[in-house]
């Protein structure tokens, strides 16, 4: 039996193998077109590839095979356009299989030629349980004089799938393998690079590119995420043997060695140091003969970003002990962090874990044991990962508590210890209660505190026993001083119908933080919120809220009524800071941002200033609108003038800087199409959502954003798109007349 079946796969593979061989074969009987060197185009416009039918990761496909097929053409004497020109110039004509080439050269009067690519299939195969990749692709060459087509070029490839070390045309890969993103990455490159090698040898080319040293490709760990200090940009080629390689880091650094690793296969390695900066640059690689011929090889996509700048040490890192918990406070001054690691050990020197990554200038930690010491040290983060030295605390421990259960009736003072909160319990009119310090509380179901006479919470931790409990409840009568005390997992954490001072106190993980319906003035300072909906609900009063930390909830401040004062407050990833109903002027908080577009505030409400960094260090900024507009408006120019030129990575920046000054419905429209001819498609998709969530019945930008989707084969989501636009804009005559551009794209 086991021989039988050895047989058959013997049988299966020849017969797959003989069928591959014959399919190479009579594709290899194709026309063969003779072009003389006069007769040959030598500036060029290479097309975005056409995907006959969608494939996954199409994007980062189509701007692989248009980038290795330009330098294949460079290689044999062309010059090719910029990408980013050709587009702005043939807008939404680029990736359609049909087009009018007449057309198409009236648009690029430079060019003398143009190259269209169609990808038939890219896949993976299965042959007798052997995966294999395959593209199967055609390469046009089209000459303006008298719109000539010269020749197309269709040829497959296909590459079995085995161990890059085992792969006589992958050795290349080997250089940077530890920088591959998935398993098929590199095969999905190989055998491109085999399909454009093999398609590109059948075009002619100019005599005297003939001299220059051959590269077949390029493999890079290069990403579209940044280099930190001490990481490795690693670069491979493969070419031919014994001359000499080095590669360019844009205007950054130039000339950077490479050795021979072995016959033809060249590695290069430079590593990040510290100041190093580099943004949007682009690897240009080099192989130079001894008599001096070079041959270039110009990677056009990802850009390069290198960040070696460490962010700066925090500063006077303190600890206090709150009720089972170690309270770490620091500071820094340093415009480039945007997060902290928080690392603890119970050695001073050794063994140090990462227990957080925060972004305000605190942390408290309840992950501890009484009577144990514990070290802190908190390091820096700036955006690319960098990280600075470490400030340390240590040690510092927590007391150990004891446990009692509450009265129905609250009076007196109840001091350090543990306590059980079984049913309601009630500070009486006339009475005087105290709670702290140093006391935990476990509150059981449907329980609350409600005060009528006067309650001081000092030190005092409230969390549920399972599932939430109602909360504190202060009534018209009563009053209610709160200072360094923790309320979690409330329904209403606290409802205040009478006076009340909070300092430091700390709501999180319930329902609604604070409910402030009062005739009384009611005062919240240097307290948290999170994860809340919402936070604080003012309702009715006079309220001022000051030097406050608002974190992750689904509405920070909801006002629907009374006289709010808010200000030196930090609001840190929440889906809405500020919402109200009411008239509202705001001065010094931070946002969360410096970009007044991304303030993240619903309602009548002007911001007089703001903070430029989390309070205290930030600086507080004056708010004019027609300044910031102003601003916006010559950095979107500078953004168009950018674009015009081809200069996308730069009209990238510009056009963001502008949206994120203040935003406007041009510059989105503008970004979204610099963003589509890069085929950045994950941050588009943001920003198009983005776009449309602040201007939804901007039809403009549902149009260039369904185009986009249908010129990417991305057609649920152009449908979806299209969709929603005709909901919100019914009968709109631009919208329905895309309807049959979307049902044309159909199978």
């Amino acid at each position: 039996m086991k021989k039988f079946i050895i047989c058959f796969l013997i049988a299966l593979i020849s017969l797959n193998i003989s069928c591959l061989y014959a399919a190479k074969k009579e594709k290899s009987k194709k026309q063969v077109y003779y072009i003389a060197e006069k007769d040959l185009p030598r500036r060029i416009a290479i097309f975005p590839p056409f995907f006959v039918k969608k494939i996954s990761s199409q994007s980062y496909v189509s701007q692989l095979i248009r980038g290795v097929i330009q330098n294949y053409l460079v290689g044999k004497g062309f010059v090719s356009l910029p990408f980013a020109s050709v587009d702005a110039k043939l807008g939404k004509e680029i990736s359609f299989k049909k087009f009018s080439l007449k057309e198409a050269f009236k648009k690029l009067p430079e060019a003398d030629g143009i190259v269209t690519i169609n990808v038939y299939k890219l896949s993976r195969v299965n042959i007798a349980f052997i995966e294999y990749y395959k593209v199967d692709a055609e390469l046009c060459l089209y000459s303006r004089n008298k719109n000539k087509k010269l020749g197309c070029w269709r040829e497959t490839a296909t590459r079995k799938k085995v161990a890059l070390a085992a792969d006589p045309l992958g050795a290349i890969a080997t250089v940077v393998s530890s920088a591959i993103t998935s398993a098929g990455d590199i095969h999905i490159k190989n055998v491109i690079f085999e399909w454009a090698f093999k398609v590109s040898s059948l075009i002619p080319g100019f005599s005297e590119a003939m001299k220059r040293p051959k590269i077949l490709r390029v493999v890079t760990n290069i990403t579209s995420e940044p280099f930190k200090l001490g990481d490795k940009i690693l670069v491979g080629i493969e070419g031919d043997a014994g001359l000499n390689a080095s590669f360019d880091l844009g205007e950054f650094k130039k000339g950077i060695n490479m050795s021979e690793i072995e016959p033809g296969i060249y590695k290069g390695v430079y590593v990040v140091q510290e100041g190093d900066n580099l943004k949007n640059g682009i690897l240009v690689v080099h192989l130079t003969r001894p008599d001096g011929q070079r041959r270039d090889w110009i990677e056009t996509s990802p850009f390069i970003t290198i960040d070696g700048c460490p962010p700066k040490i925090p500063r006077n890192l303190t600890a206090e002990i709150r009720q089972k918990a170690i309270k770490l406070n620091w500071h820094t001054d340093d415009a480039e962090t945007i997060a902290f690691l928080i690392l603890r050990s119970n050695n001073p020197l050794t063994d140090y874990k990462e227990i957080a990554k925060v972004k305000e200038f605190t942390y408290e930690d309840k992950d501890i044991e009484p009577g144990k010491n514990y070290f802190y040290r908190v390091i820096a983060l700036d955006d690319a990962g960098n990280q600075s030295k470490p400030l340390q605390y240590g040690p510092i421990s927590l007391p150990v508590l004891t446990e009692q259960t509450l009265p129905k009736t609250l009076s007196g003072t109840y001091l350090s210890g543990k306590y059980l909160l079984e049913k309601t319990a009630t500070v009486p009119l006339g009475v005087n209660a105290k709670i702290g310090p140093d006391v935990i509380i476990t509150c059981s179901k449907e329980t609350s505190i409600i005060v009528e006479g006067e309650l001081l919470l000092k030190e005092t931790i409230f969390k549920p026993q399972t599932d939430n409990w109602i909360g504190i409840e202060v009534a018209p009568t009563g009053k209610l001083i709160v200072e360094d005390s923790t309320i979690s997992g409330a329904k209403n954490a606290l409802l205040i119908k009478g006076k009340a001072s909070c300092t430091n106190l700390t709501i999180e993980k319930g329902n609604i933080g604070l409910i402030i319906d009062s005739n009384h003035k009611v005062e919240v300072k240097k307290s948290s919120f999170i994860n809340l909906h919402p936070a604080i609900s003012i309702q009715e009063g006079e309220v001022e809220i000051t030097e406050c930390k608002f974190k992750e909830n689904e509405v920070a401040i909801e006002i629907l009524s009374g006289q709010p004062h808010i200000s030196k407050n930090n609001f840190w990833q929440n889906k809405v800071n500020i919402k109200s109903n009411i008239p509202l002027t705001l001065k010094a908080n931070y946002f969360g941002t410096k970009e007044p577009g991304n303030f993240l505030l619903i309602g009548k409400i002007e911001v007089k200033s703001f903070l430029n960094a989390p309070y205290p260090q930030g600086e507080e900024k004056e708010l004019d609108p027609k300044k910031l507009e102003k601003l916006a408006e010559s950095l979107r120019e500078k953004g168009i003038n950018a674009l015009n030129k081809g200069n996308y990575g730069q009209a990238y920046e510009l056009l963001e800087k502008s949206l994120k000054t203040w935003p406007q419905k041009d510059t989105y429209i503008y970004l979204i199409y610099t963003l589509s001819a890069l085929g950045e498609d994950v941050k588009l998709k943001q920003i198009i959502e983005e776009a449309l969530n602040k201007y939804p019945y901007e039809t403009k930008i549902y149009q260039i954003s369904v185009r986009y989707y249908l010129q990417t084969n991305q057609k649920e989501e152009a449908k979806r798109l299209l969709k929603k636009g005709l909901k919100l804009n019914p009968n709109n005559p631009s919208l329905e007349a895309m309807l049959p551009l979307v049902q044309g794209k159909e199978e």
